[in-house]
């Protein structure tokens, strides 16, 4: 299972979210680190902007392509 964590931005008012990597506690698919177990400061809106970082994503949607594809895995030895 992958984690998904918001990270605040320059602006005060957005969020982005990260996929985090299943081997850190820290490192995100697109290869960003993010401080182990903070939360991101909360937005001073209530109608923040979030959005969702795109190489992280991408790069996830690549993980779930290889995962669902059997010809891809590899066995145990």
């Amino acid at each position: 299972m992958y984690e998904m964590r918001a990270e605040s931005t320059d602006d005060p008012c957005e969020l982005i979210w990260h996929v985090v990597a299943k081997d850190t506690i820290a490192g995100t698919l697109c290869g960003g680190r993010l401080a182990p177990h903070a939360t991101a400061a909360e937005p001073a809106v209530t109608a923040a902007t979030e959005r969702y970082c795109d190489p992280c994503m991408t790069a996830f949607g690549t993980a779930l392509q290889a995962w669902a594809d059997p010809s891809s895995r590899k066995e145990p030895a």
